[in-house]
């Protein structure tokens, strides 16, 4: 895959979604709060994949963006689906893939354009957030993987402190004003707690395997000065640590992952 430094955009979007990279996977500095807080939900994406998907399967990223994910896991023998609604998005993704099995694909989450049961995995990075019908999304990937397939989740932690969004509940998605898909946008829909993305998933016929918090506190620097006499290797095993400290986690912890198989 390609640095964003190598890449010459064409348009505003592109332009903006490289200077997203630049800040993120490609920053310069490695102990930065914005790259560390992005390479651990990553790590975690990447991670699950391969523990629960064998190279060759087919892996959907919705609402890709810069499409990282896929390009990575494209690259390590796993068929990648990108899948964004804005085009602009989908050619810079493009401009970035070097190797492997990589398909861009211009559509809505809420309107997957692919047949039933054809997807081993999908992953939904920072997208359920921007959604104002969470459910109709999630029902959608659950009659798209195939029996026993798995749809993998990142989205803001609710709960934490600098956090002051709306949390999730159902009946609000009946509010015909949320109900448009709002990609890249600065205002989210919803934030979500453990026990309302866990109990979204499960009544859209979903088996919760794992729903915990990544990144923390730590990586920042107004509430962690000490991040910089650290390496990132040991910035990383301190966040993860809070992120399963009880009580704390869910108050200090930037981050909620989920991953669920269909069965």
């Amino acid at each position: 895959m390609r640095n964003a430094r190598q890449l010459h955009p064409t348009d505003s979007y592109q332009k903006l979604l490289q200077e997203y990279d630049l800040r993120e996977i490609d920053a310069r500095d490695r102990r930065s709060l914005f790259h560390r807080k992005y390479m651990a939900r990553l790590g975690w994406v990447l991670q699950t994949v391969q523990q629960e998907l064998a190279p060759g399967s087919t892996v959907l990223e919705v609402g890709c963006s810069q499409a990282n994910a896929s390009l990575l896991l494209a690259e390590q023998g796993y068929r990648c689906i990108s899948l964004d609604i804005r085009p602009e998005a989908l050619r810079y993704a493009l401009s970035k893939h070097t190797d492997g099995c990589f398909y861009p694909v211009a559509g809505s989450a809420e309107h997957l354009p692919f047949a039933s049961e054809q997807i081993d995995g999908i992953i939904m990075g920072e997208v359920m957030e921007h959604c104002g019908q969470p459910t109709a999304v999630v029902r959608a990937c659950t009659q798209l993987v195939r029996s026993r397939g798995i749809v993998v989740i990142t989205t803001p932690n609710g709960e934490y402190l600098g956090l002051h969004d709306p949390v999730y509940r159902p009946e609000a998605e009946r509010d015909a004003q949320l109900r448009r898909y709002q990609f890249l946008r600065d205002t989210h829909v919803f934030t979500f707690t453990p026990p309302r993305l866990r109990k979204l998933l499960t009544s859209c016929g979903l088996e919760v395997m794992e729903c915990e918090y990544v990144g923390s506190v730590v990586y920042s620097d107004r509430y962690f000065p000490l991040k910089r006499i650290m390496s990132p290797a040991w910035l990383d095993r301190l966040s993860r640590l809070v992120t399963h400290l009880p009580g704390l986690n869910r108050l200090l912890s930037y981050t909620l992952v989920a991953v669920a198989r269909k069965p």
